[in-house]
This record gives structure tokens, C-alpha cells and sequence, in this order.
């Protein structure tokens, strides 16, 4: 058994072609209400239904390839449901373990390729869609 590496991971979402470089976010959690009975030391937990956060996915921009694909998403932020997995592999990306999926996912966020003249870093966009669920 051998540890991973945070690039073990191939990241897709549904609609759009290619795999997403880095995946954030879509963690789960619950908020709870401690309720004490009168002379209990041992409250209640009473929790409320699972939340997912929002879940952002990008990648380097190919002005070919995206392009056209960010013209399509930015009239469709608000609107575009997908379903978004990211699959654990081994070191020679074949898949390890079923993919962890998000849907519904909307998406709620388009982030641009930044713009800077002096600049050599890899020119990327971001994609930010709320989560209904995970499994």
C-alpha cells in the first residue's frame, strides 16, 4: 500500500470535455444544536441536514479548445447543471477506487484567465458550481 499524490486524481465534468488540473472545495459538514434536558450534564445533538460546499475545478486555458467553451458557460452561469467526479488512480492514472461524484452541480461561478503583459505564469480559468450532493 503506498501513500498518494495530490496529481493521482483525475477530475471531469460532465458536458465538458477534458480533465480539470485542480479540484477544491465539496467538502460535507452539518451544523448542530446542542439541547440540554434541565439537569442534564449530556446535551441532545440534534443536527441539521448535510451541507456540501461549493466545488471549483480548473484547469490551463487552451484558447482553441476553451474559448468556445466560456462564450457557451458565461450566458449559462445560474443555469448549467452537470455532474462532476474525480477519480483516485495509481501513480500511471488508472482508476484505484469508484470516483467521488457531485450532482447535482450548478454552476454558480466563471472565474477568466487572468491578464498580465509581464507575466509567464500559465494562464488558467476556474469553474464554480454548488453542490446538492455527494456519494
Amino acid at each position: 500500500m503506498s501513500k498518494s499524490s495530490q496529481r493521482q486524481f483525475v477530475a471531469r465534468v460532465a458536458g465538458i470535455e477534458g480533465t480539470f488540473m485542480t479540484k477544491s472545495g465539496g467538502n460535507s459538514s452539518s451544523d448542530v444544536t446542542k439541547a440540554y434536558d434541565g439537569g442534564s450534564d449530556v446535551p441532545d445533538l440534534i443536527a441539521a441536514p448535510k451541507n456540501v460546499e461549493d466545488v471549483t475545478v480548473s484547469r490551463g486555458y487552451d484558447a482553441v479548445r476553451d474559448e468556445p467553451l466560456l462564450k457557451t458557460l458565461r450566458s449559462k452561469v445560474g443555469s448549467f447543471e452537470t455532474t462532476i467526479s474525480v477519480t483516485p488512480t495509481d501513480r500511471d492514472y488508472v482508476a484505484s477506487a469508484d470516483p467521488v461524484v457531485y450532482s447535482p452541480a450548478l454552476l454558480i461561478g466563471l472565474n477568466e484567465p487572468e491578464v498580465a503583459a509581464d507575466s509567464g505564469d500559465l494562464a488558467t480559468f476556474e469553474l464554480v458550481f454548488a453542490a446538492g450532493n455527494v456519494r
